[in-house]
Formats: C-alpha cells, structure tokens, sequence
C-alpha cells in the first residue's frame, strides 16, 4: 500500500515578518527594565564606595581625633585665604587631598608607604597614576577614558576619582580671571568665603582638622563626602565659560579635583554660581546617576539626594555648625 506523503509547510514572509516584529516588541520592552536593573545594581555599588569611604575617615578621625584636611596646601595669598593645590601640587610643597590620607584604611596601605611624603603629588607620579576601584563610580567608569584625559592632574592616564570631600556652604573656589591669577579655578579659597563666625565652613576644608564634636549641626545633617560631576565643555563655549564647565581629575591632587561645595544661588559669586547639584559648574556636586547624586552623611550613612532638592536646603546641608539643622526628606 503506497502511503500518502505529508506536506511540509514553512512561514510565510508576512508571518516571518509578524514573528520579527513582535520579537522586537518584546525587545523594546524588555531592555528598558533590563538597563534599570543594571544601574540599580550600579547605583548600589556606588552605595556601598561611598559607604566604605565614610568608614575609611571616621577609622582616620578615630586614629588621629580628627578628620583629614580636604587638601594639604601653604597659602598663595596668605591675606587672603586663598590657596592653589593644583600648582602646588606640581611645583610646590604638598597640594595632596584628603583620599591620600585615607590610603591605609581602604586597603592600600603598600600604595601610602610608597608614597614620598616629603614632595608634591607631581614628585609621586607613578604612585599617583594608580587606579584605585573603591575611587570609581560604576555608573561612570572603571578607569580613565578618553574624553577624561584632558583633565587629569598632570594628563595622567589612570588615577581619577568620582568622589570629593564637602568643602562647604560656600562660593569655594576662584573661578574668574584676574592679574596675576589668569583664568583658574584651582584656586581654593579657605579664610575670606566662611565669613567671619565661620559658619559656612565643611568638614573637609584646605588644611583642616574638624572633629567630630565641631560638628554641632548633627552628623546626620551634615554633607561628609558626594559625588563629583565630570564635565568636558561644548566646542563652541568661551575660554571663560570653559573653566567653570570643566573638571579637574585625579584622587591624589587637592583642590577642585577632589572637592565640592554647596553653594547656594549666586552666594559671594560674581559669576553667578547656580547653586544646588548636577549644574554644570565645575564646583558642585553631581553624578551619572538619573535624578541626583549619591552623598555620605557623617553620621556614616549613604543618602541619595535629588536634583530637585531645595537648593537653600541643601547648602546647609553642607555646613557643620551653622545653627540651621534641616532633616534631608525621606
């Protein structure tokens, strides 16, 4: 008996079309909540660098009843407070940062007893190119990229940081040009910006020894360590606007590369300075994290704060003992 043959039948182009089209729905649809997955997964990590950094100066307040200095510098001009850690940093005495003095307790002590503590960062430059991940936001980067070069203390290839010390409730840095200064705003400036009461002043401030008990606002209450944007000018800026749209780069050298302020809207600042995170000016806080920054209360805890912050709010959250306490909202 001869048995019929079965006929095979294959897609037709309109059903193949269907089926690649719905493929490409599910695409669509899937990678959204796959690329929040993976900056949740990053932004937990950045969580866990900025916790691990808190730790790493408290165990450095514990040792020595103090926090570190935000930078190691002699005064440019000493009456008027004012200090250049990048310069100095290159040719002068120290210009070091506060994640120097922190080395040994994140587990670096062979990179601090390499160190020569008698010169700058520049006499350390092997040392100073180091990558260290703890220093890194995963968001961002795992190390230097091209666009970063430009703004690397000395045009290190390794070395950089995503993370500066709060340096204050306060315009922190020189950022217009003037005889003698030239455009730079590597000039941190320490006496003149707090006023007299010194209540605008951070934890982490040019040659700095801030306790834990002159931190009267409550630590809780109080900016320790944030998130530092990393910012390249547009081509079509000025050579003025450029300063105050570029970063500054590298954990070892003090002063805008590791340092930020909480300035509010245009306080002391002829430039306007526009206050709050995320701004685009090279002194504030920010991150690649959507929406805000991460930042390390002194209480020891890791907050992340909104761009959408009150912007009065959050320059008192950047002082330690100016008297206005303001509990950062759940």
């Amino acid at each position: 008996m001869i048995q019929g043959r079965q006929s095979s039948r294959g897609l037709t182009l309109v059903e193949l079309l269907v089926v690649i089209a719905i493929i490409g729905l599910l695409v669509a649809l899937l990678l959204p909540a796959v690329q929040l997955a993976r900056e949740a997964a990053r932004r937990a990590t950045c969580a866990s660098h900025v916790r691990q950094l808190v730790l790493a100066l408290h165990q450095y307040a514990e040792a020595r009843s103090c926090f570190p200095a935000g930078c190691v510098v002699e005064p440019t001009y000493p009456g008027a407070g004012q200090h250049n850690a990048w310069r100095e940093a290159e040719s002068g005495w120290r210009g070091t940062s506060w994640m120097l003095a922190i080395l040994s307790h994140v587990e670096q002590e062979e990179l601090w007893r390499r160190w020569d503590h008698s010169t700058n960062v520049a006499g350390n430059r092997e040392s100073a190119r180091t990558d260290i991940p703890l220093f890194y936001c995963p968001s961002r980067r795992s190390g230097i990229r091209d666009e970063d070069r430009e703004h690397m203390f000395l045009g290190l290839d390794a070395g950089g940081n995503d993370y500066g010390g709060c340096l204050g409730r306060t315009n922190g840095f020189i950022n217009q040009c003037s005889s003698g200064q030239g455009c730079g705003h590597r000039f941190t400036v320490s006496n003149t910006i707090y006023g007299s009461d010194g209540k605008r002043i951070g934890p982490l401030s040019p040659n700095s020894r801030t306790r834990l008990r002159d931190i009267t606002d409550g630590s809780a209450h109080t900016i320790l360590i944030g998130e530092m944007q990393r910012l390249s000018p547009e081509p079509e800026v000025t050579s003025y606007e450029s300063w105050n749209r570029s970063s500054d780069d590298g954990w070892a050298v003090g002063g805008a590369a590791t340092l930020f302020d909480t300035a509010e809207p245009h306080q002391d600042d002829d430039a306007g300075n526009p206050g709050g995170l995320n701004n685009g000016f090279f002194e504030s806080a920010g991150s690649e994290h959507p929406g805000g920054a991460l930042f390390g209360m002194a209480d020891g805890s890791a907050r992340f704060i909104e761009n959408e912050i009150d912007p009065v709010l959050y320059a008192h959250l950047g002082s330690i003992s100016d008297g206005q306490v303001f509990p950062l909202p759940d």
